[in-house]
């Protein structure tokens, strides 16, 4: 009796203290197993918001489409094995893939995410035990390749990887709500709470984007890149009121819907979006910098005049060269030949301080702040860092990198009278009931020059499109004044770090030149046909400036009506006048005769019936009334001329 006592007693004191290490010990953590076994939580994503442009075309949609997982277990015990080949046959996939995923020791594995309606209904129809279908959001773009790199694209969980979808993927993806539901012994599930509504969808994004803008853009510059022969290029189209990207594109691209492998590594040049990150050297587009700062800074007149030494010149130990051997050149003419050598006079009289203030007020060495990832800021070297040569090639763009991006803000800034403008493409977002949650508005970040020295710049920019001998002439249009620079830079060599045998060509302008819409930059990455901007992108900016005129519904300027002089012979008036600044529209501005000789000045002015009025010998220096000051119904003009030796900068 006492043996057996005392074994019961054994036996108890066990039984307690294995009750003890369950219900106390390990209590806590054999409950929470016990819930992940009975009691479960699932997350229902909401369909990530639409994005539209302006005016609230999709650019990218969420569909439902059906992805197919299996239970190999219940597959295998169902001894289907000689329905597999059917089964990779509607899924499209190599049977070793099929069977590599049904060897899975897991209690599920997904056979295929985000499949084709038809794959599902394949299928189904097979009956398979343990294949299961489940309906998921898969993000859509039905325009293809349009936008590409401002959209971005997702992944096949719904989240952002690149563009506008990753950098606003929380706000896109909108809130998760979560199922709760327990599960009985064969696992099956009970809805015990009931099941809730469906979640809504995210906040939809309005871009600025112009859809038809943005398919001119793209169209035109795809066939650049291939006429020039060139490997790739970029283009953007501003509203210079706003800072309203309008239009962003690049080549090569990439259709969003099928992004390709990232493994491949020509990938990553398809989806760089090389607008906003890949800093070039801008080549003589700079010229239009250099030229707003030196005005603002009372340091050039348009008609003073610079001898351009035929060609060559000697700076800072370096030899620089000019595309044609210049001589006395105004400067009006040296932004219209695109003189090197008369640009580095103009950099050494405004110093290298100031110079390199302007630059930065004009917001180059800094991200403009647009809501794309990725953007670079691009190289500016310090200015303690800065010789003689590095102040002369800095005057026609070379020694700095900016990106397309950049260069379009800056001449945004000249095109609006001043002001740099910080540029954006997301307009609105706006919830799913209709609330706005975020809107952008135009943002000055600085004035950078004065109202009168962005006038007089514009006008040297109209010199080089539609004066003879200038190097943008290809961009001129029939209907509309055209402002703009042209540009050719060498590439530098990574390897090496010296410049390259390769060259990017380059036009930056706006349209219309008197009342500026939307300010354009075309770039040619390596062109194979010629290196020059003024052949191989200036076509490009006139095809993108047509459309977007056309698509903005501007409307061309009124036939001239010409004022003659008292008892001049009547005269012809003439719808499309061989010079814009020579024939000016009814109710427009004093064209500028700075810098012309005496013969061109007074043939051009009798051309549009302005009584002339002269002094002096030489090119023009002033006159009266001041170029951009409104018409007057009387048509009197005086001009003051000076010689070229009272001018002249040597």
């Amino acid at each position: 009796m006492i043996v057996a006592g005392g074994i019961f007693t054994v036996l108890f004191a066990l039984v307690a203290l294995r009750a003890l290490d369950l219900a106390v010990l390990r209590g806590p953590a054999l409950a929470r197993l016990a819930a992940m076994q009975h009691h479960q939580r699932i997350e229902l994503l909401p369909h990530r918001g639409p994005i539209v442009d302006r005016s609230g075309d999709p650019l990218a949609l969420s569909v439902d489409v059906p992805s197919i997982y299996v239970r190999p277990r219940e597959l295998r015990a169902a001894g289907a094995d000689a329905r597999l080949p059917a089964l990779a046959t509607a899924l499209h996939m190599p049977p070793r893939a099929l069977r590599a995923k049904l060897a899975s020791s897991q209690p599920f594995v997904w056979l295929k995410r985000q499949a084709l309606p038809r794959e599902a209904e394949t299928v189904a129809r097979l009956e398979l035990p343990g294949v299961y279908t489940v309906t998921e959001g898969r993000r859509f773009y039905p325009h293809g390749n349009l936008a590409a790199h401002v959209l971005g694209f997702v992944g096949v969980d719904s989240q952002g990887l690149e563009g506008l979808e990753q950098r606003y993927d929380r706000v896109i993806r909108g809130e998760p709500q979560y199922l709760e539901f327990d599960r009985d012994a064969r696992g099956r599930e009970m809805f015990t709470g009931g099941v809730g509504a469906a979640p809504d969808q995210g906040n939809r994004l309005e871009l600025t984007l112009d859809a038809a803008i943005q398919e001119a853009t793209e169209r035109e510059l795809q066939s650049g890149v291939a006429a020039a022969r060139a490997v790739g290029g970029a283009a953007v189209v501003l509203d210079p009121a706003t800072g309203e990207v309008l239009a962003l594109a690049n080549v090569p691209t990439y259709n969003p819907n099928e992004p390709g492998d990232a493994a491949d590594r020509r990938w990553r040049d398809r989806v760089r979006n090389r607008a906003i990150t890949d800093p070039y050297e801008p080549g003589s587009t700079f010229k239009a910098v250099l030229a707003a700062a030196a005005i603002e800074e009372h340091l050039v007149t348009p008609g003073e005049l610079f001898f351009c030494e035929h060609g060559r010149f000697q700076a800072g130990g370096r030899t620089i060269h000019d595309a044609h051997p210049y001589g006395w050149l105004s400067f009006a003419e040296v932004i219209q030949f695109s003189s090197n050598i008369g640009a580095t006079k103009v950099g050494e009289r405004l110093g290298r301080d100031r110079y390199h203030r302007y630059l930065r007020a004009f917001g180059f060495g800094n991200r403009t702040g647009i809501e794309l990832p990725g953007e670079t800021p691009g190289i500016m070297r310090p200015v303690e860092s800065w010789s003689r040569i590095d102040l002369a090639t800095l005057s026609f763009g070379q020694g700095v990198s900016v990106t397309p991006l950049q260069m379009s803000t800056a001449f945004a800034a000249i095109a609006n009278g001043g002001t740099l403008l910080r540029p954006y493409v997301v307009r609105r977002i706006v919830a799913p009931g209709g609330e706005v949650v975020l809107e952008n508005e135009p943002t000055a970040v600085r004035r950078v020059i004065s109202t009168r020295s962005a006038r007089t710049t514009t006008e040297l920019l109209r010199r080089v499109v539609e004066e003879e001998g200038g190097t943008g002439t290809k961009a001129r249009l029939e209907e509309f004044p055209v402002a703009g620079k042209t540009g050719t830079a060498q590439k530098v060599d990574p390897t090496t770090g010296g410049y390259s045998s390769k060259r990017i060509g380059s036009f930056a302008g706006f349209v219309p030149a008197d009342e500026p819409r939307a300010v354009i930059l075309v770039l040619i990455d390596e062109p194979s046909t010629s290196s020059y901007g003024g052949v191989v992108a200036a076509p490009v900016f006139r095809a993108i400036a047509a459309a977007v005129l056309k698509r903005l519904g501007v409307e061309p300027p009124a036939p001239t009506v010409v004022a003659r002089a008292p008892g001049a012979a009547p005269a012809t008036p003439r719808a499309k006048p061989a010079s814009r600044e020579a024939a000016t529209p009814a109710n427009a501005e004093t064209p500028s005769f700075l810098g012309l000789s005496l013969r061109e000045a007074l043939a051009r002015a009798q051309a549009s019936g302005w009584q002339v009025r002269v002094t002096g010998t030489g090119y023009v220096a002033a006159q009266e009334p001041m170029p951009g000051t409104p018409l007057l119904s009387v048509h009197q003009l005086a001009l003051r001329l000076a010689p070229a030796e009272a001018v002249a900068s040597p």
